[in-house]
């Protein structure tokens, strides 16, 4: 099957697009990745075998053709501009099913899937509606109204209008894919999807990008003998990391050599306020912040930590979805310490490969994170981790269902 992907963000870094396009490509189906393109990007390039076809973001809104492109989306959710791209694509290859990666773009797909009479795959990243909710609760009316794309987004698909775009593309969709358990029971329960349309694709790891055999970076200025606290990931509200400087200055006063990694990055007003707290709570000397690194030397932070934290706070995105960190740790061996999140708490409970704490609680976080310091608790955890991914939480197994669903499509085609 040709299969049309659309994402509406650029390519690379999406480390999941990558991993199911590669999958495909793998069971014999041919990839084009349509995606978001910055202003000096190739408009077309081959990586890994993925055709990748890159629409300008400069010009997706700009001149008159732009804004009534746009105005369009806003009234309808459907994009003239990806339209157009998709049926050029289709013309010269004809597309035999689209993926659509998140939200914004599944209704262009439905759209489209109906006019091309192909199936339509809607793959939801996480709870996009909520996931906006944070992001602009955290932004606030402020910053927002000084970025032009965003104060459009805000509103003009404020969260209550997502949540009724998202009921709409599930029911619509001919499969939709997932991340986890409880987001599924979200679509079939809060959409009326029926069970055996939604397909659970979790973000697991390639088990040979992190096997545990590389070194922590040379760049890296810390005591190799210090305990040391890793988060690799976003920088956002919702993701808990106040609890996690707090649990960790918690730490610090049972293990004054401690150290706390942050790896990534995020939005700068919270990453100062993360600053600004750690320096109120006397670690700020003990907390590094590195900002983004390439995916590839994520495994090599993770073999600098003694813990990796994954400290979401509660809110309805995090109570449906899972994050990639969680098992990159446990594939380096690397144990967890995890907020009692739905997904969080089932996985590192079912597994043994961590500690469970509840949301927003950084005393005890702090404690969990003293309790790792003993080092046969923490080893145990590190292998109870590893052995469940080689066992269950893999790519090869989560890549393999959703191969097993384009087998479904084909045979019903």
């Amino acid at each position: 099957m040709h299969v049309c992907m659309l994402l509406p963000e650029r390519f690379p870094p999406d480390i999941r697009v990558r991993k199911e396009a590669s999958a495909l490509r793998a069971a014999g189906h041919s990839i084009t990745l349509l995606c978001r393109g910055g202003p000096t990007e190739q408009s077309f390039a081959r990586l890994d075998g993925i055709d990748v076809e890159r629409l300008p973001a400069d010009r997706l809104f700009a001149g008159l053709s732009g804004m009534i492109d746009g105005l369009r989306y806003v009234a309808s959710a459907v994009h003239p501009a990806w339209q157009r791209a998709v049926r050029e694509l289709d013309r010269q290859n004809p597309i035999d099913a689209l993926h659509i990666h998140d939200l914004p773009l599944v209704q262009t797909g439905l759209a489209l899937g109906e006019e091309l009479d192909v199936p339509v795959v809607a793959d939801l990243h996480e709870n996009y509606p909520e996931a906006a909710r944070q992001i602009q609760q955290m932004r606030g009316w402020g910053e927002i109204a000084r970025d032009p794309e965003a104060l459009v987004q805000r509103v003009a698909f404020a969260p209550w209008r997502l949540k009724r775009l998202e009921r709409e593309c599930v029911r619509r969709a001919d499969r939709t894919v997932t991340v986890c358990e409880e987001a599924r029971a979200h679509y079939i329960r809060d959409c009326d999807a029926e069970p055996a349309d939604v397909t659970v694709v979790s973000n697991t790891v390639d088990l040979d990008a992190f096997a545990g055999d590389v070194e922590p970076p040379t760049t890296l200025d810390h005591d190799p003998d210090s305990f040391v606290v890793s988060y690799v990931g976003n920088f956002t509200r919702h993701r808990g990391l106040d609890t996690l400087v707090e649990g960790f200055a918690q730490l610090v006063e049972e293990s004054p050599d401690a150290e706390l990694l942050l790896v990534g990055t995020g939005n700068d007003n919270y990453v100062a306020g993360l600053k600004a707290l750690a320096r109120s709570l006397g670690v700020r000397e003990q907390v590094t912040f590195t900002g983004w690194v390439d995916f590839a030397d994520v495994p090599r932070y993770l073999a600098a930590s003694d813990v990796s934290a994954v400290p979401h706070a509660a809110t309805a995105h995090t109570e449906t979805t899972v994050p990639h960190k969680l098992f990159q740790a446990m594939a380096m061996g690397v144990p967890v310490v995890a907020s009692d999140v739905a997904p969080l708490a089932r996985i590192v409970g079912r597994t043994d490969c961590g500690l469970v704490t509840p949301a927003g609680d950084g005393d005890a976080l702090g404690t969990a994170l003293t309790e790792l310091t003993e080092e046969d608790r923490a080893s145990d955890c590190g292998e109870n981790g590893r052995a469940a991914v080689e066992d269950e939480y893999n790519w090869a197994r989560d890549g393999q269902r959703l191969c097993t669903l384009y087998d479904g499509l084909r045979a019903e085609g």
